[in-house]
């Protein structure tokens, strides 16, 4: 755009929030009112702005939220690629690549690749996780559900290791307030054959149990492990067992063996009770 008459300024850019940047030629700078509308923009006197549009929140959220299907709830900033069926779902914003199907259903801020299957008042609070909405006593999210989670990790020694949820860094099952969660895990082993052993020996164990949090997350844990395929005809002897990773986290943690490589794989379903009481 060439200068107009008498003026030493021009517009450089605009902005997605509909301010024009002008500038001098060399330097980036905000016109006066004159200068705005001799270029037929808008001049904002609350902002001190030149203003090329009005900026549209709700039309900005929109875009923010992308190939989404929102007929069945609503989105929070961030959401992308996912699909709300039924009534009154919400996404908490950030997150991508989801399915709710249900009735009030949420998924927790910052939760991707996660389904919730059916049911109602049911919530999603971690990666990649399937849940079944139990119904909420009295309307409340996430007071009855079952869920699905995968984790997974590798070993190379007999450290006891705690497994990652989606096998992403530093990230494992969330713990709740004032809640009993039942657990079936199954989890697998393999020799990959690198060190020790050989390639396909395996260990199989499942452990079942149930884990009480406290409202300030303290733990306690009731537990049994079976192996399911005795380490005589699998190849290798490994254990297993549900334990607090962090102060607000837990999961399952695996021992291997010395020199031995293995990888691997636990199936994990959670059965919630959460109740309003706190204890």
């Amino acid at each position: 755009m060439d200068y107009r008459k008498g003026f030493n300024i021009k517009p450089e850019k605009i902005l997605n929030t509909g301010r024009v940047i002008f500038t001098n030629g060399t330097d980036e700078v905000l016109p006066n009112q004159i200068a705005c509308e001799a270029y037929e923009y808008t001049y904002n006197s609350a902002t001190g702005t030149c203003d090329a549009f009005k900026y549209n929140t709700t039309v900005a959220r929109k875009f923010d939220n992308v190939l989404n299907n929102t007929s069945g709830g609503s989105t929070e900033s961030g959401t992308k690629d996912t699909i709300l069926n039924g009534q009154e779902n919400t996404t908490k914003g950030d997150n991508y690549n989801n399915i709710i199907n249900g009735q009030k259903q949420e998924l927790a801020q910052g939760v991707k690749n996660s389904i919730i299957l059916s049911g109602k008042y049911g919530i999603a609070e971690n990666q990649g996780e399937v849940v079944i909405g139990g119904g909420g006593f009295n309307e409340k999210l996430g007071m009855s559900q079952t869920s699905f989670i995968q984790q997974s990790g590798n070993t190379t020694d007999a450290t006891q290791t705690s497994l990652l949820t989606q096998y992403l860094p530093l990230t494992y099952i969330q713990k709740v307030k004032n809640s009993v969660i039942g657990f079936e895990a199954n989890v697998i082993g393999v020799n990959t054959g690198i060190g020790e052993g050989s390639a396909g020996q395996y260990g199989y164990v499942q452990v079942t149990g149930a884990v009480k949090f406290t409202n300030g997350l303290a733990s306690t844990y009731h537990q049994s492990t079976t192996h399911i395929v005795q380490s005589g005809h699998s190849g290798m002897n490994i254990t297993a067992v549900m334990k607090d990773v962090t102060a607000t986290s837990f999961g399952i943690a695996v021992t291997g063996l010395d020199e031995t490589y293995i990888q691997w794989t636990a199936d994990i379903k959670l059965f919630r009770n959460n109740i309003e009481q706190t204890f």
